[in-house]
């Protein structure tokens, strides 16, 4: 289970590191062509969004592992012990039921547009490219998920971020 998550965790963080560089070459590249040289790439800004999802997508499986990802907890602190950890169990099935959904969606929607041929007008990147962030990504989520599931069982509990209480000072 940790050489699983240590090679997720580098896939995730090459993956964020790569493409949110990309585009921030591509935005810095666009603004000095377009407010020094009076000129640009057409295809730039839907490049850049392009990477900017499949960057935040990574960053988001990234968050889950972390106990980043949003959650609801207020409630969750004034249960009896074994209702918190019962409570636990359903905050990481419930996200993994629904990106289960988003990964069978986004794989149907990318194979139709694979099949179709569809090039963005806009970016002249194949729009399988683009929509494959979505299953490619939610694979990365569910994978995140059941390695907490996994950890949940074997009573290593849910890794949650540390939120300040009232009065604590930061």
């Amino acid at each position: 289970m940790a050489a699983t998550d240590r090679i997720l965790a580098a896939i995730e963080t090459v993956g964020m590191i790569v493409l949110t560089l990309s585009a921030l070459a591509i935005g810095i590249m666009q603004v000095v062509l377009r407010y020094v040289f009076n000129t640009g790439f057409p295809w730039s800004e839907g490049v850049f969004v392009t990477l900017t999802i499949w960057a935040m997508l990574l960053a988001g499986s990234r968050a889950a592992r972390d106990g980043l990802h949003v959650r609801v907890t207020v409630v969750v602190r004034y249960l009896p012990a074994r209702a918190q950890r019962l409570t636990e169990l359903v905050s990481l099935v419930a996200p993994l039921a629904l990106c289960c959904v988003f990964f069978y969606g986004g794989v149907l929607y990318t194979h139709f547009v694979f099949r179709m041929g569809i090039v963005s007008p806009e970016s002249y990147l194949p729009e399988w490219l683009v929509y494959g962030s979505v299953p490619v990504c939610m694979g990365a989520f569910i994978a995140r998920y059941l390695l907490l599931i996994f950890a949940w069982f074997s009573g290593a509990g849910v890794p949650s971020a540390q939120v300040p209480e009232a009065g604590d000072t930061l």
